[in-house]
Protein backbone atom coordinates (compact mmCIF):
# COMPACT_ATOMS: atom_id res chain seq x y z
CA UNK A 1 0.00 0.00 0.00
CA UNK A 2 2.84 2.36 0.87
CA UNK A 3 4.41 1.87 -2.57
CA UNK A 4 1.05 2.60 -4.22
CA UNK A 5 0.76 5.90 -2.36
CA UNK A 6 4.32 6.82 -3.32
CA UNK A 7 3.72 5.87 -6.95
CA UNK A 8 0.44 7.80 -7.07
CA UNK A 9 2.18 10.84 -5.60
CA UNK A 10 4.90 10.66 -8.23
CA UNK A 11 2.30 10.46 -10.98
CA UNK A 12 0.39 13.42 -9.64
CA UNK A 13 3.27 15.68 -8.76
CA UNK A 14 6.32 14.33 -10.60
CA UNK A 15 6.12 16.63 -13.62
CA UNK A 16 5.19 19.74 -11.71
CA UNK A 17 7.01 19.53 -8.42
CA UNK A 18 7.62 23.26 -8.16
CA UNK A 19 5.08 25.17 -6.09
CA UNK A 20 2.64 27.27 -8.10
CA UNK A 21 3.79 30.81 -8.67
CA UNK A 22 1.75 33.94 -8.67
CA UNK A 23 1.75 35.86 -11.93
CA UNK A 24 1.00 39.50 -12.49
CA UNK A 25 -1.08 39.76 -15.63
CA UNK A 26 -1.19 42.99 -17.63
CA UNK A 27 -4.45 44.93 -17.45
CA UNK A 28 -5.77 42.44 -14.90
CA UNK A 29 -8.75 44.67 -14.10
CA UNK A 30 -9.89 44.93 -17.73
CA UNK A 31 -12.82 43.13 -19.31
CA UNK A 32 -10.39 41.63 -21.86
CA UNK A 33 -8.39 40.01 -19.07
CA UNK A 34 -11.59 38.70 -17.50
CA UNK A 35 -12.55 37.04 -20.80
CA UNK A 36 -9.03 35.59 -21.07
CA UNK A 37 -8.97 34.30 -17.50
CA UNK A 38 -12.49 32.88 -17.67
CA UNK A 39 -11.97 30.84 -20.83
CA UNK A 40 -8.39 29.76 -20.37
CA UNK A 41 -8.74 28.71 -16.74
CA UNK A 42 -11.37 26.15 -17.65
CA UNK A 43 -8.54 23.75 -18.53
CA UNK A 44 -5.31 25.21 -17.11
CA UNK A 45 -3.74 28.24 -15.53
CA UNK A 46 -3.71 31.01 -18.13
CA UNK A 47 -0.16 31.64 -19.32
CA UNK A 48 1.22 35.12 -19.24
CA UNK A 49 0.61 36.88 -22.56
CA UNK A 50 4.39 37.25 -22.83
CA UNK A 51 4.70 33.45 -23.05
CA UNK A 52 4.44 33.76 -26.84
CA UNK A 53 5.09 36.35 -29.50
CA UNK A 54 2.28 38.02 -31.42
CA UNK A 55 3.16 35.81 -34.39
CA UNK A 56 2.61 32.64 -32.31
CA UNK A 57 -0.55 33.50 -30.36
CA UNK A 58 -3.05 32.94 -33.21
CA UNK A 59 -1.81 29.35 -33.62
CA UNK A 60 -1.93 28.77 -29.88
CA UNK A 61 -5.52 30.04 -29.75
CA UNK A 62 -6.53 27.79 -32.64
CA UNK A 63 -4.90 24.79 -30.95
CA UNK A 64 -6.68 25.52 -27.65
CA UNK A 65 -10.01 25.85 -29.46
CA UNK A 66 -9.35 22.44 -31.03
CA UNK A 67 -8.54 20.95 -27.60
CA UNK A 68 -11.86 22.25 -26.30
CA UNK A 69 -13.73 20.56 -29.13
CA UNK A 70 -11.83 17.30 -28.57
CA UNK A 71 -12.91 17.42 -24.91
CA UNK A 72 -16.55 17.97 -25.94
CA UNK A 73 -16.47 21.48 -24.52
CA UNK A 74 -18.31 24.28 -26.29
CA UNK A 75 -16.09 26.41 -28.51
CA UNK A 76 -15.15 29.88 -27.38
CA UNK A 77 -17.52 32.28 -29.17
CA UNK A 78 -16.01 34.30 -32.02
CA UNK A 79 -16.64 37.58 -30.18
CA UNK A 80 -14.63 36.31 -27.20
CA UNK A 81 -11.91 34.88 -29.46
CA UNK A 82 -11.42 38.35 -30.92
CA UNK A 83 -11.12 39.81 -27.43
CA UNK A 84 -8.65 37.08 -26.44
CA UNK A 85 -6.60 37.64 -29.58
CA UNK A 86 -6.44 41.40 -29.09
CA UNK A 87 -5.50 41.06 -25.41
CA UNK A 88 -2.75 38.53 -26.14
CA UNK A 89 -1.34 40.42 -29.12
CA UNK A 90 -1.24 43.66 -27.15
CA UNK A 91 0.81 42.04 -24.39
CA UNK A 92 2.78 39.41 -26.33
CA UNK A 93 6.51 38.88 -26.06
CA UNK A 94 8.62 41.00 -28.35
CA UNK A 95 10.05 39.33 -31.44
CA UNK A 96 13.72 38.45 -31.13
CA UNK A 97 15.89 40.10 -33.71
Amino acid sequence: MRMFVLFAGLLLFGCDSAPPTSHTYPDSKSEAFNVYARHCSECHAPPLPSAHTAARWPNVLARMQQHRLQRSMPPIPVSDMLILRDYLLAHAAKEKS
